[in-house]
């Protein structure tokens, strides 16, 4: 390797090439949303539609629909709020603590040195043979289907 300057030489080179590739980067729309966020709120605030200010961006070649523009400024607002707010972790319910739960721990007593009947907790359910509830869906039942129109070729 035959280095023709030292390496801060390089260094800085390399770092001035980097900004001015930076200058000339080309913007997403997004970004360009964020730069000129403040005279665009000024623009809603005072009364400009999405949709005009879509209109004088276009006239400057900048393409973006009002739908886009919306969702953008509502995204550099909460960018600029400091993002979404930590959620705070749930409380467990107070009867859940040390107990687990099993499949059928709704229907069991408590305290589980008690005896307790097991054909006591059969007769609240259900029998299997017992015909199904209604349900909260309409049904199919008398519906009829007419055969399809016949197409001609």
């Amino acid at each position: 390797m035959n280095l023709t300057m030292t390496v801060e030489e390089l260094t800085a080179d390399l770092a001035k090439e980097h900004e001015e590739w930076l200058s000339h980067k080309p913007q997403t729309v997004y970004d360009l949303v964020k730069q000129i966020y403040e005279p665009l709120l000024k623009m809603k605030q005072d009364g400009r539609t999405d949709s005009e200010i879509c209109a004088m961006l276009t006239k400057r070649r900048i393409d973006i629909s009002a739908g886009t523009f919306a969702t953008y400024m509502k995204r550099v607002a909460k960018e600029l709020r400091g993002g979404t707010r930590p959620r705070t972790a749930r409380k467990p319910k107070p009867d859940s603590e040390g107990r687990r739960a099993t499949p059928d721990s709704r229907v069991q007593n408590s305290t589980p040195d008690s005896k307790v009947d097991p054909g006591a907790q059969q007769a609240s359910r259900p029998k299997p043979d017992s015909a199904p509830a209604q349900s909260a869906s309409p049904s199919m039942s008398g519906f009829t289907s007419r055969k399809p129109p016949a197409l001609d070729a």
